[in-house]
């Protein structure tokens, strides 16, 4: 809701009391003191930023301030906003209206409403003035007539109801009515704010085709007489074959004026209905949404309920520079005379200097002349008024920079080594590129890059260099120059590719006595033999390549380097490796499982030791004996490179399962005896003895070979019992065991 402010007004607020107000408050006043058209060229401009309001306080979250464009082009305008913190907006792209609303002062609402902004989003806009009303959310504001509008959605609600409810609402004192048209600025006001089918205050329910306004001010004035192709005696906007007077079903015909929401209409237009509109279709278009109020003219009050602001829309365009044809870089001058000349327009300009080292003559025409103090870049500001009159303002930029020499070092008539040193021998003010060019190519290339050595080579072709200076895009290129070279060395090698490590033979050869050699091989090795021998290592898992280069001082004092481009090729030797499982194998569960550990590898080949072989990768091995293996693991890798591990692997027995009973009266000789032997069992370190349940030893054996016969050691056999071994020995790995058991002797 909005609160009035108390003040005490005196006879005015009676007045005001007298017409709908409570004496004792004051109304709200909006004010913009400055009307004048706002000029809107390409950038969003403020609306109303002078506004100024009075008297208001909104202290509910739905109730607040709108800015409505008056005439409204749907699709070009739009209002914008810089927010104030605690309200919220609400842009309605159907009736062009920002609407901005919550709790707040009159304070913040002038801010609000200070900085809403009017923008076209169309490449070809409407031009001409825009209106703005400035109000309370609760009525829209016509400037044209000094009237509120509202809509009232009242849905089936007949003309007659809406006549009398409209008459029955005030606004700040001014007394409603059905809105009554008078002119196509109102139609079109009216029609762009209302939401559905509106009645308006015109009827001929008197007699029949004379056409009155019977509300408002207008009440009893006579606008249109028949029916469709009448006469007019005021402003009347009938939608095509209305009004028609159709008789309908239930007995009425149309006596009643509303607007069209047909789209098969007529935009804006009126037709005529019975007071019920078309109740046959409630679904339709002529079944009645509601009905349009106005409030004003019938009361002198001159209440500023409302403010106005116009913006003037011009067709304009920012004039561009074409910097296709304007020179803006000039070299080797301080002063030049500048042709501003714009893509297909021809303003007014104006360019003024924003630097004190520089001067403007001429600024106000097309060919203003700059003069520098110095060599750099200057900043101008060109402001320019289009066909439109819509200033404008740009920053634009000069360059004013020394015009370099592409000049250096180099006498064609000396012969060069293999390395040639090249200076640029001219002048520069400002930071400057250099770009040298060997045999037409980029040799090397940047800022105050203003020497270089060029490697010639050894190859027997023609050579030249060329060189480019560039000084802040004034731009000096030199001719080709030819370079002369001395005679240079020829490198061979022996054995120049292979596995790593690679040992290679190098040879040298030169057309002239040498005093030293240098070589360097590239991998942190030099040598200063004249055939060295020399071995390349690569522990990468590419191909490495080496590039060689020697270097001989000649018995004239003259050097020379010769760079040989992947003259040694070093291929990755991959790295074997595995580890099985269990460590400790035993005949009994004689299986092994390998897992290769392999580096870089891309074939495989197993030697178990026991002459079986495999190119698994991860292989399974059964082993049929106990014994000692050496298994080896060679891998391979793409470039044919291998390499080879050996580890050892024991296979041994798990313990001796002796019999557990014996007869010396047996029928089969093995039964005859208790002996504990096994294959992998080693006589050395072999005890076996055998007590009686006394604890006392009845038998010793220090051979495997020796079992126990069942006799004592007087040669009497023992007495049938259960009798208790202990035995220690050794398996073939040397490694110590120890048993226990019992035996039963029987006879």
């Amino acid at each position: 809701m909005i609160n009035i402010k108390p003040v005490f007004l005196g006879v005015f607020l009676w007045c005001l009391g007298s017409a709908g107000f409570v004496l004792g408050q004051d109304v709200p006043v909006i004010e913009n003191t400055k009307t004048d058209p706002i000029i809107y060229c390409s950038d969003s401009v403020y609306v109303a930023p002078y506004i100024s309001l009075l008297n208001i306080q909104i202290d509910a979250a739905d109730k607040g301030m709108q800015v409505s464009i008056v005439n409204y082009e749907r699709g070009e305008d739009k209002l914008g906003y810089d927010a104030v913190a605690g309200l919220n907006y609400n842009w309605n792209n159907s009736n062009g209206t920002l609407e901005i609303s919550g709790v707040g002062t009159d304070e913040q609402y002038r801010e609000a409403i200070a900085k809403v902004f009017y923008y076209n989003l169309s490449g070809t806009r409407s031009v001409g003035t825009r209106e703005f009303a400035i109000g309370l959310l609760d009525a829209d504001y016509l400037p044209h007539t000094k009237h509120f509008y509202q809509y009232i959605a009242s849905r089936g609600i007949r003309w007659t109801t809406a006549k009398t409810e409209a008459e029955n609402l005030t606004y700040y004192g001014l007394k409603g009515y059905l809105a009554t048209i008078t002119s196509s600025i109102e139609n079109n006001f009216i029609w762009s704010k209302i939401d559905g089918v509106g009645w308006i205050g015109g009827s001929d329910e008197d007699k029949e085709g004379d056409w009155y306004w019977k509300t408002g001010p207008e009440a009893g004035t006579l606008f249109w007489r028949g029916t469709s192709g009448g006469t007019a005696f005021g402003f009347a906007y009938w939608n095509n074959g209305e009004p028609n007077n159709v008789q309908k079903s239930w007995g009425d015909d149309e006596d009643y004026a509303h607007m069209v929401v047909d789209p098969g209409g007529k935009a804006k237009s009126w037709n005529d209905l019975p007071d019920e509109g078309d109740r046959d279709e409630p679904n339709g278009y002529y079944y009645p949404q509601g009905y349009v109020v106005e409030f004003g003219g019938m009361e002198n009050l001159e209440l500023q309920l409302s403010a106005t602001a116009y913006i003037e829309v011009r067709e304009s365009h920012r004039p561009e520079l074409d910097y296709n044809q304007v020179q803006t870089l000039f070299c080797g001058t301080m002063t030049a005379t500048v042709d501003l000349i714009f893509q297909n327009s021809d303003p007014q300009v104006e360019l003024i200097t924003l630097d004190s080292d520089a001067t403007v003559d001429n600024g106000l025409t097309s060919q203003p002349t700059i003069t520098v103090n110095e060599f750099g870049k200057y900043y101008f500001q060109l402001n320019t008024i289009d066909e439109a009159g819509c200033p404008y303002s740009d920053t634009v930029m000069f360059e004013f920079h020394n015009q370099p020499e592409a000049v250096f070092n180099l006498d064609s008539n000396e012969c060069y080594g293999y390395n040639l040193q090249l200076s640029y021998t001219g002048l520069t003010v400002e930071e400057t590129e250099f770009t040298w060019y060997y045999n037409n190519e980029e040799f090397d290339s940047g800022v105050e890059l203003d020497s270089v050595t060029i490697p010639l080579g050894f190859e027997n072709i023609d050579r030249s260099v060329t060189l480019k200076v560039n000084e802040q895009g004034c731009i000096a290129t030199s001719s080709p120059y030819d370079v002369k070279v001395k005679p240079d060395i020829i490198v061979s090698v022996e054995n120049p590719e292979g596995c790593s490590p690679l040992t290679a033979e190098f040879t040298a050869s030169t057309n002239k006595p040498a005093e030293s050699y240098l070589w360097n091989f590239n991998d942190g090795s030099t040598s200063i033999d004249e055939s060295p021998v020399h071995t390349f290592l690569n522990a990468e898992d590419v191909q490495l390549d080496f590039d060689i280069s020697l270097t001989v001082l000649d018995i004239n004092g003259c050097e020379n380097t010769a760079v040989y481009d992947t003259l040694v090729q070093v291929y990755p030797v991959p790295t074997a490796g595995f580890d099985f499982y269990p460590e400790e194998v035993l005949i009994s569960d004689p299986q092994v499982n390998f897992t290769n550990s392999s580096h870089a590898a891309t074939a495989y080949l197993w030697d178990f030791g026991d002459s079986i072989y495999t190119n698994e990768k991860d292989p399974v091995h059964y082993y049929t004996a106990m014994g000692i293996y050496d298994v080896s693991l060679e891998v391979a890798n793409s470039f044919d490179c291998t390499d080879t591990i050996v580890k050892q692997l024991s296979v041994a027995f798990d313990k001796l399962n002796p019999p557990t009973a014996f007869s010396p009266n047996a029928t089969n000789t093995e039964d005859q005896e208790f002996r504990l032997y096994a294959e992998g069992v080693v006589d050395e370190g072999y005890n076996l003895l055998i007590f009686n349940r006394w604890g006392e030893v009845v038998f010793e054996s220090a051979s495997q070979e020796y079992g126990w016969d069942g006799k004592m050691k007087n040669g009497n056999f023992a007495p049938t019992g259960v009798y208790t071994w202990i035995l220690e020995y050794r398996d073939f790995r040397g490694v110590g065991h120890k048993q226990q058991g019992n035996v039963t002797l029987l006879f």
